[in-house]
C-alpha cells in the first residue's frame, strides 16, 4: 500500500489529487494527502513520470509517511488512556451515545420527583445541547468525544443568545450535571464543563398589586380563571397549586386549606378568608379538583392559564406588566399570576403579620426567602407605616388616614380580647372593602 491516484475508465484522471492508503489495526484507510498531481501521469504507477510528476510523488509520500506515524501514534495513546482508565475505574471503557442523553438523564437520581413539566424542559435544554454538538462537531458521537473547547464554545454560543442569567445557568448546570454522573459509565475522564462559571442573576422580582388592580382583575377575569384568581389573592398559592388544588385539602368545617406545595414539597396550612370561602361553599362538588376547568387546561398546556391571566390583566387596563431586563434583549414579568402571591406577602408583612404564620401560609423553609423575594411594600404604604410610628412633631401629620392594612393589623393586635364572631366581622368588612 503507498500513494495513489484514482482514474476514469479511460484512463484519465478522476481527481487532481494524490491519495495514500495505510493500514491501521487491521482497518484499511484511503485519504486525499493534500498533494496535487503534477506533470505528465503515466499509464501504470510502476513506470517513471517525468520530473514534475515524480517529485509531486514524493511528496505525497512524504506525507503518507507523516499520515501514518500520526495514527500509530494517536492508537498507542488511545491505548495508553484505556489502561489509566482500567486502572482508575476497575473496569473497561464503556460508551454512551449522543442520541441517549435526554433517557440517561431521565434514569438519573433526583433529590425530589421531578414534576412532568421539569422533566420536558430539562430534556428539552439537553436535546439544544446535542443537536448544537450534532450540528457543530458532527464527528462526535460518544459524550466522552466532547471536549473542554466544544463546551466552551456550547457556553458562548448561549451568551450570544441571549437567555437571562437563571436561564443560562439552568442549561449550563442540567449539562453539566449529566456529564458528572454518567462519567464512570461514559468512559469521561474530565467533566469538560468542571469550572465554567455561572453568569450573574440578573433577577427581576414580581411587583404586588394594588387593591385598584386587583378589583378590576377580578371584574375582568372569565368565569374559568375567576375562581382561581380569587384562590391566589387569598392564600399565595402559586398557579398550579391553586388550578390543581383537590376538595381533598378544603377543609371548610375548620376554615383551613391544607396542601403539599408543588415546587417545594412543604405542607402549607392556609386559613379560609370569606371571599374564598363564599366562592369554595357554592362551588359543587364534582370530582377530585375544586376547579375542573382550570385544572384541565393547566394539565394540558399550563401556559394557556398564563395566556387568559394576561388577557384579564390587558381588560383591566394593568399595562406595566413588563420591564427590560439589563444586559439582554428580553423582557421579564413584573405583573403576573405569581404577583397574586407577591401581594399577599407583601400586604400581610405590611400588617404586621408575625413572619412564622407567613411562612405556615407560604411554606417557604426560611424566613430570608420571603423577605429577599416578595417584600416590596409600595412607598405610600412605607410612609404610612413611619407616620403612624413616628411621632407627630417629626412628621406634621395632624390626621391618620387609617390604610386597610394598619386596620388588619389593629385587628390581630386585638385579637386576644375580642370575641371571635365580631372578630371575624371586622375582617371580613375590610376584605370585602378591599375587593370592592
Amino acid at each position: 500500500m503507498g500513494v495513489e491516484v484514482t482514474r476514469k475508465k479511460n484512463g484519465s484522471l478522476s481527481s487532481k489529487w494524490w491519495y495514500g492508503r495505510f493500514t491501521v489495526e487491521g482497518k484499511s484507510k484511503c485519504v486525499n494527502l493534500g498533494v496535487k498531481v503534477a506533470g505528465t501521469v503515466p499509464s501504470s504507477l510502476k513506470q517513471p513520470g517525468d520530473t514534475a510528476f515524480e517529485r509531486s510523488r514524493m511528496r505525497a509520500q512524504l506525507k503518507l509517511d507523516e499520515l501514518r506515524k500520526e495514527a500509530v501514534s494517536q492508537k498507542a495513546a488511545e491505548h495508553h488512556l484505556k489502561e489509566l482508565y482500567e486502572i482508575k475505574s476497575g473496569g473497561g471503557i464503556q460508551q454512551i451515545e449522543l442520541t441517549e442523553m435526554e433517557e440517561r438523564w431521565e434514569l438519573l437520581p433526583a433529590k425530589r420527583k421531578r414534576s412532568a413539566q421539569q422533566t420536558a424542559v430539562q430534556k428539552a435544554n439537553i436535546r439544544r445541547f446535542r443537536e448544537y454538538i450534532q450540528e457543530n462537531h458532527p464527528q462526535v458521537k460518544y459524550l466522552s468525544q466532547v471536549t473542554r473547547k466544544m463546551a466552551l464554545a456550547w457556553v458562548k454560543h448561549l451568551k450570544e443568545i441571549p437567555y437571562s442569567g437563571a436561564s443560562h445557568n439552568i442549561k449550563l448546570s442540567v449539562v453539566r450535571s449529566l456529564f458528572e454522573q454518567v462519567a464512570t459509565e461514559a468512559g469521561i475522564l474530565s467533566n469538560p464543563f468542571a469550572g465554567i462559571p455561572y453568569q450573574p442573576l440578573n433577577t427581576v422580582h414580581r411587583k404586588p398589586f394594588s387593591e385598584a388592580e386587583l378589583a378590576a382583575i377580578l371584574k375582568h377575569a372569565n368565569k374559568v380563571i375567576r375562581p382561581v384568581i380569587i384562590t391566589g389573592m387569598c392564600t399565595a398559592m402559586r398557579r398550579g397549586d391553586c388550578c390543581l388544588l383537590k376538595w381533598e385539602a378544603v377543609d371548610l368545617a375548620n376554615g383551613f386549606i391544607n396542601v403539599k406545595t408543588s415546587k417545594t414539597g412543604e405542607y402549607a396550612e392556609i386559613p379560609l378568608f370569606q371571599l374564598l370561602r363564599k366562592e369554595l361553599e357554592r362551588r359543587p362538588k364534582n370530582g377530585e379538583y375544586v376547579f375542573p376547568e382550570a385544572a384541565a387546561i393547566y394539565i394540558q398546556d399550563a401556559d394557556k392559564i398564563t395566556a387568559v391571566f394576561k388577557q384579564a390583566l390587558k381588560d383591566a387596563e394593568i399595562t406595566d406588566t413588563h420591564v427590560m431586563r439589563q444586559n439582554t434583549k428580553r423582557m421579564a414579568s413584573v405583573k403576573d399570576f405569581h404577583s397574586l402571591r407577591t401581594t399577599w406577602i407583601t400586604m400581610a408583612l405590611t400588617a404586621g403579620v408575625p413572619m412564622e404564620l407567613v411562612r405556615r401560609v407560604t411554606g417557604h423553609s426560611t424566613v430570608n426567602i420571603v423577605l429577599k423575594h416578595y417584600f416590596h411594600p409600595g412607598r405610600e404604604d412605607f410612609r404610612e407605616a413611619l407616620e403612624t410610628a413616628l411621632p407627630e412633631m417629626m412628621t406634621g401629620r395632624t390626621t391618620k388616614k387609617k390604610s386597610h392594612t394598619t386596620r388588619l393589623q389593629e385587628l390581630i393586635a386585638q385579637a386576644g380580647s375580642m370575641k371571635k364572631k365580631e372578630l371575624v366581622r371586622k375582617i371580613e368588612k375590610i376584605l370585602d372593602e378591599m375587593a370592592a
